[in-house]
């Protein structure tokens, strides 16, 4: 029997990740073949989001404006980045990127604490293979 290798994802991602699936669900819907490629980036640096559709520019972008569609994407993953830094705005995301193409997902979301948790078990393992 061959070994199946898994797609291990933190709590977070997971849950990003099923809220994600089930809202492009809800734009290939709405949207049609302009939700066939979505991708969400956030940069922490500076609060800010770079988001890209199926849909084509037609010079929108150059003039400081945006499609209905990109607003949606902009709207649904700002929602997202507040839920992640909680109601009281205690928890750090250091890192928030989604994708969807071909069928496929993909997810990468973080928190510092959870940075901090790691290498606190880390340190801990280290201590108890002394």
């Amino acid at each position: 029997m061959s070994e199946t290798t898994l797609t291990e994802l933190s709590r977070t991602e997971a849950q990003v990740l099923q809220s994600f699936i089930a809202q492009v669900d809800f734009w290939k819907n709405q949207h049609g073949d302009k939700a066939a490629t979505i991708e969400v980036i956030y940069y922490p640096e500076d609060d800010g989001f770079e988001v890209s559709n199926n849909e084509p520019n037609n010079g929108v972008l150059k003039r400081n404006r945006t499609t209905a569609f990109r607003a949606d994407l902009l709207a649904w993953a700002s929602n997202q980045l507040r839920q992640l830094q909680g109601w009281d705005n205690s928890q750090t995301v250091t890192e928030f990127s989604l994708s969807y193409k071909n069928d496929r997902y993909g997810v990468r979301a973080a928190l510092a604490s959870e940075a901090t948790d790691k290498a606190d078990d880390g340190a801990e393992q280290a201590e108890q293979d002394k």
